[in-house]
């Protein structure tokens, strides 16, 4: 994609990309295809094969100046601790499923000691509608004058987490950045918090992160 064509300056977007060790995704080819001179952040998908050769390689980007961040993703607390002894760059972001069934308070505390912000996946919960229609925020929704899903988007504004929903309707995209003309109270947030049943909707498996770290993207296919 080529930001100009389309308006946008580098400084006008952020560019994320996720790999699984650099030796077979490069980032200068990706960063030549994006035509750009650098990439935002860079993230390991996955706590699969040799992680820690991975996120050597990543450091090395970051260090050319290629990356300007690097971070990891679906880590747990023991794996970044792992990355934590073993690096010079630390991770700026960890990407994670977060939402109100799933608020992984006391990963956030580990996190903010080592100054890593959260971001979170599955911010709306994956779409369910168990979630979307909780009667709490039904009742903040018609009080804020909002959807359910800005009630959660702005739940986690206010818990600090940054947020990636994902939408290929353009209705949807503009509302979900319409969550800055109103705040949750104290009250509102502290029930919120009342909601977290420690529920995830993504599992990895041992047999999952196999697959992951003997994946080949088709980068090829994607010219």
């Amino acid at each position: 994609m080529n930001y100009v064509e389309y308006g946008k300056e580098n400084s006008d977007v952020i560019i994320l990309l996720h790999g699984g060790g650099l030796s077979w995704w490069n980032y200068k080819e990706v960063a030549e295809r994006l035509q750009t001179d650098y990439i935002d952040l860079l993230l390991i998908h996955q706590p699969a094969g040799n992680y820690i050769a991975g996120y050597k390689q990543m450091e090395k980007a970051y260090k050319e100046g290629k990356v300007r961040a690097i971070g990891l993703s679906n880590f747990n607390e023991e794996q970044i601790s792992e990355i934590l002894n073993i690096c010079e760059v630390k991770p700026s972001v960890l990407q994670t499923e977060v939402h109100p069934y799933y608020q992984e308070k006391e990963l956030k505390k580990f996190l903010s000691h080592e100054d890593i912000k959260i971001q979170a996946w599955y911010p709306l919960g994956h779409g369910d509608n168990a979630l979307l229609n909780e009667p709490l925020f039904k009742n903040l929704a018609e009080k804020y004058g909002k959807s359910t899903a800005q009630i959660i988007l702005r739940w986690h504004i206010q818990e600090g987490n940054i947020i990636i929903p994902g939408s290929k309707n353009s209705d949807h995209i503009k509302a979900n950045f319409d969550i800055f003309d109103f705040s949750l109270t104290d009250e509102e947030m502290a029930k919120i918090s009342l909601l977290d049943k420690c529920v995830r909707y993504y599992t990895s498996t041992p047999e999952m992160l196999k697959k992951y770290a003997e994946m080949i993207p088709p980068v090829d296919e994607q010219k």
